[in-house]
């Protein structure tokens, strides 16, 4: 993941505006520093591909390409460019996978700067962000046929893609953190006529995991210093989530974010998770 400027996002009717404009290049040459002397090989800095290249791997879907193209070291212009584009298409509606990256970036860049300045903190933007992924998850998590599917992507971003930042929240003022739970249900407010299906929602339940016994792969991973062997199942090349009609998901959706509010503030108001 890389870290990059942060622009204001200009969204109407928000009754705050809680996103600043900053070039962070010092903060970008500091991180490689840092990240090059841990290394044994410093990193080669690589290029982005193109917004173009970006919107097509959206486009087809391919999650995992577009997490490698963020996932290594990538030069300044690359970075500033690859922030920007994710401001872009996460607020045009482009689905859980770029709402998670850009959660990520910002909070790295954020945990750079560590300003004090609430109205400049891009780890706040972070935190509201995350509330954002929360939010995609629950109520387009409504179309999977598979319910089991959902709640993985939940585990996922409580416990690791957002944890950090979600524990950043947890510890401000309450009036901070009713005013980043408001920003990011108006982000979901606009969002939702834009959002279409999203089957990475819909995907790692229990009927991925049955097609990739019945006619998938499984292989053996890495060992992680835990006891036994762990097998990844992976579902054929082919298999895609199913999504249930209009009738079946638009009234728990309408529930969901008739509820959300009081669950976002619940969630910002609950004690930060332990680090281990």
């Amino acid at each position: 993941m890389s870290l990059q400027f942060f622009r204001v996002i200009e969204l109407r009717n928000l009754f705050v505006a809680f996103l600043f404009a900053a070039v962070v290049q010092a903060v970008l040459t500091a991180t490689s520093t840092i990240a090059w002397a841990q290394a044994q090989t410093p990193p080669v800095p690589a290029a982005l591909p193109s917004d173009a290249e970006l919107d097509t791997l959206v486009d087809a879907r391919d999650w995992n390409a577009l997490g490698a193209a963020f996932d290594k070291s990538l030069d300044a212009d690359s970075f500033n460019r690859g922030l920007t584009w994710l401001h872009n298409r996460s607020l045009d509606g482009g689905g859980l996978m770029l709402s998670i990256i850009y959660a990520s970036d910002l909070w790295m860049a954020g945990s750079q700067l560590k300003t004090r300045d609430p109205d400049k903190d891009m780890r706040l933007t972070a935190g509201m962000m995350a509330l954002y992924t929360y939010e995609q998850i629950v109520i387009d998590g409504a179309k999977c046929e598979d319910q089991t599917a959902p709640g993985q992507r939940l585990t996922q971003i409580l416990t690791t893609t957002q944890k950090a930042a979600l524990n950043f929240l947890r510890q401000q003022p309450k009036d901070v953190k009713t005013k980043v739970v408001d920003l990011a249900l108006a982000v979901e407010k606009k969002t939702a006529p834009l959002r279409k299906d999203d089957d990475l929602i819909c995907r790692g339940g229990m009927d991925e995991m049955m097609a990739g016994l019945e006619r998938g792969t499984q292989h053996e991973l890495p060992p992680d210093g835990d006891v036994g062997k762990k097998i990844a199942v992976e579902a054929p090349a082919d298999w895609t989530p199913k999504f249930r009609s209009l009738e079946t998901y638009g009234p728990i959706q309408e529930s969901a974010r008739a509820n959300m509010r009081a669950q976002l503030l619940k969630l910002v108001d609950a004690a930060p998770a332990k680090r281990k």
